[in-house]
């Protein structure tokens, strides 16, 4: 067996001819851990970029063949589309050091990640994941200790007692607590409380894109796609169709109904409600073209923390802290710059409901105090949302007034 090594992998990719790279990027970097361990001979490197639809953009796979880290690398992908990196490396083939979900912005330039920091895998038996204001965390057991793994690094934790559920402080440091009761759960760091977590359960993924006039839609299950069209008329089902990524856009071919797909990735406005979503799509139909928007709207709220910039036409305070966050599981929380607060909010076809809010009860400087109820106000008059052109969350009352003005962090 022909076995190459790291850097002559590398010279082949580089020296490809320039019409093999059209309309792709490359994404590069190097894989680091600070911990003093030594990669065996035949250590396996696994990097890849995920796209929407858990689409595989690319990705690249070597031997470590003796090198240690750092290690460099080097993926190919198609331009114009966002993606998550991940990276795993395995030893006797299991894995023993991984990076998850680093984002990737949409784009045509090459992208250099730099120093991608690797932690070390060890197995939690019996994991529960919960989603605490868009950081996950997982709760289980390694070895006979109960564990909490959050943000890369392990908790050892030891129980204590709870009026109801279980409850757990960290036997190196009191002020990391656990307590879970159920589905729900509640995070403490440095003595700080995290957003209310709400436990993951995984569901096949399923992808919708519709439109109007006519009215049509499409929905890519598991294992099936259902297409229908002419309002309602015209109903096909066909096998899940693979998914073909290329620069700006992924391509879903159903010849065995003389269907096609095409989702860009451009923000998309639904011609009857104005409700935002993350693709654009063509859906072609016995070679006809319908159009519309595809995707959850909701993925446009929950990709990251927001921090707010404005309120009721007014900036901030500078430093304040005043943010907020949307997770998958329908949970509202952040901060006005004075408390904390915490709600629920979920999306109609037209518009964006916000339930009630509670709030911390700190009381602090005037002008803090005046900000807060500014945006608690702002919060309780929400109907709808946008996402303007330099990628800003505004967040609208029924009357067309824009109450509130985020950006992503």
């Amino acid at each position: 067996m022909v076995r190459f090594t790291l850097s002559l992998c590398l010279a082949m990719v580089l020296s490809m001819p320039a019409t093999a790279q059209e309309g792709n990027r490359k994404i590069t970097g190097a894989l680091i851990y600070m911990q003093k361990i030594a990669l065996p001979e035949e250590a396996e490197v696994h990097v890849m970029v995920m796209g929407a639809l858990d689409t595989t953009l690319g990705e690249s796979r070597f031997e470590t063949s003796g090198a240690q880290v750092p290690l460099p690398f080097e993926v190919t992908v198609p331009e114009r589309l966002s993606g998550t990196f991940r990276a795993l490396i395995r030893v006797d083939g299991r894995p023993a050091w991984r990076a998850d979900d680093l984002r990737i912005a949409a784009g045509p330039e090459d992208v250099d990640l730099g120093d991608v920091r690797l932690r070390q895998f060890t197995p939690l038996a019996f994991a529960s994941r919960f989603d605490c204001g868009g950081t996950t965390v997982e709760f289980g057991m390694q070895d006979d200790t109960p564990t909490l793994r959050l943000e890369g690094r392990d908790y050892w934790m030891r129980p204590v007692p709870a009026a109801s559920g279980s409850r757990y402080v960290a036997e190196a440091d009191e002020t990391v607590t656990f307590w879970s009761k159920g589905t729900e759960a509640m995070l403490t760091v440095g003595g700080e409380e995290r957003p209310a977590c709400a436990k993951v359960e995984k569901d096949p993924e399923t992808y919708t894109a519709r439109g109007n006039e006519p009215g049509w839609s499409v929905v890519i299950g598991e294992a099936e796609a259902e297409v229908v069209a002419n309002s309602g008329d015209t109903r096909l089902v066909t096998a899940r169709p693979e998914i073909r990524p290329e620069p700006g856009a992924y391509v879903l071919d159903m010849p065995e109904i003389d269907a096609r797909l095409r989702l860009e990735e451009r923000l998309c406005r639904d011609d009857a409600t104005g409700m935002p979503y993350p693709h654009r799509a063509v859906m072609t139909l016995g070679g006809r073209d319908l159009h519309g928007c595809g995707g959850d709207a909701a993925s446009l709220l929950t990709d990251g923390e927001w921090t707010i910039a404005e309120v009721d036409g007014a900036p901030v305070i500078d430093e304040s802290g005043a943010r907020i966050i949307f997770d998958e599981s329908g949970r509202l929380s952040g901060r006005t710059g004075c408390n904390g607060f915490t709600g629920s909010y979920f999306l109609t076809g037209e518009g964006l409901n916000l339930g009630q809010m509670g709030s911390t009860m700190m009381a602090c400087p005037g002008p803090l105090m005046k900000q807060e109820r500014l945006i608690l106000d702002a919060l309780e008059q929400v109907a709808r949302f946008e996402i303007d052109e330099s990628g800003a969350l505004r967040l609208v009352g029924g009357d067309g007034q824009v109450l509130l003005i985020a950006r992503r962090v």
